[in-house]
């Protein structure tokens, strides 16, 4: 059970990514999307990050370790479920199961991520 957790863990990033490209292209030949229409989507798609960008720009400089954490947050979450996971095993061991699955979620999540990255070159 927990290397299932684990195995399905890391390879969701992958699986997610397959998905949406399917999907992205089955919509496109069923819907018979002109190259107007793309472009227009694409269009449409920069200002809505150009957007998200300016709502998340802090105006002005913060501080080195802020711009550390925020970079970091994801591994620290998933270092704590690891560490918490097996923390929680120690401390009360008829919830080891539930624990283990916790640690090897967050465990198989981080590292399935690296290796879909790794696998498309970004």
């Amino acid at each position: 059970m927990i290397f299932t957790t684990a195995l399905v863990a890391a390879l969701a990033p992958a699986a997610v990514d397959a998905v949406k490209t399917l999907f992205g292209g089955l919509s496109r030949k069923i819907g018979g999307l002109s190259v107007e229409d793309e472009i227009k989507l694409m269009e449409a798609n920069t200002a809505r990050l150009v957007g998200l960008a300016q709502l998340d720009n802090p105006y002005g400089t913060p501080t080195q370790w802020v711009v550390d954490l925020r970079a970091s947050f994801r591994y620290v979450a998933a270092g704590i479920c690891v560490v918490g996971g097996f923390a929680s095993m120690v401390i009360a061991p008829a919830f080891a199961p539930i624990a283990l699955e916790i640690a090897s979620s967050a465990f198989g999540f981080i590292f399935g991520d690296r290796m879909n990255m790794a696998l498309k070159g970004k």
